[in-house]
């Protein structure tokens, strides 16, 4: 995966300003596939140039015109052929887990402090999603939010697990 399948996915709900739709990740996608406003932009640029996105200038009295990005036919079609071909699974990369690995030359107690700090941060994670689902998924979910909905899922899943793993390993140091 990439930035540009991120963005070609939020666009393809939409039409968006560039701040909206850093905005829009930041709020949803960056979860699973972050990114910085400036590395936004970069490929938003070369998204325009392949013709995967188009935009629109709308002009603000006393500000730089706006642009209005929305995604092409080809960019909705690179998207599709991107999201129907199968997906490997993608090894996390976490440095809590080199530190757990490696936590025989600190100690038990550096170890457990660093996994209640972790717990904090995935129970702060878990009520942030749990307070989404609850503001907006709270009742029956029309088809066309369904897959926004499973990857909150997924992320509230995850954060469940990860505070099970934190629960379990602080009970074994």
């Amino acid at each position: 995966m990439s930035l540009k399948h991120a963005i070609l996915a939020v666009l393809s709900h939409g039409d968006r300003t560039g701040y909206d739709l850093t905005r829009k990740i930041e709020g949803s996608v960056a979860n699973f596939w972050p990114a910085t406003h400036q590395q936004i932009y970069v490929e938003l640029k070369k998204l325009d140039e392949f013709g995967f996105v188009r935009f629109k200038e709308k002009e603000q009295a006393g500000k730089p015109d706006k642009k209005i990005y929305s995604i092409t036919k080809p960019g909705l079609s690179a998207l599709k052929s991107w999201a129907e071909a199968p997906s490997e699974i993608t090894p996390a990369k976490d440095a809590l887990l080199i530190k757990v690995f490696a936590g025989h030359v600190v100690g038990t107690k550096a170890l457990a402090n660093e996994l209640r700090r972790h717990r904090e941060l995935h129970q702060a994670k878990l009520r942030e999603y749990e307070s989404i689902e609850a503001e907006h998924f709270s009742g029956k979910i029309s088809t066309g939010l369904l897959a926004q909905y499973l990857t909150l899922r997924k992320g509230i899943i995850a954060e469940r697990a990860w505070l099970a793993w934190c629960e379990e390993s602080l009970e074994r140091l």
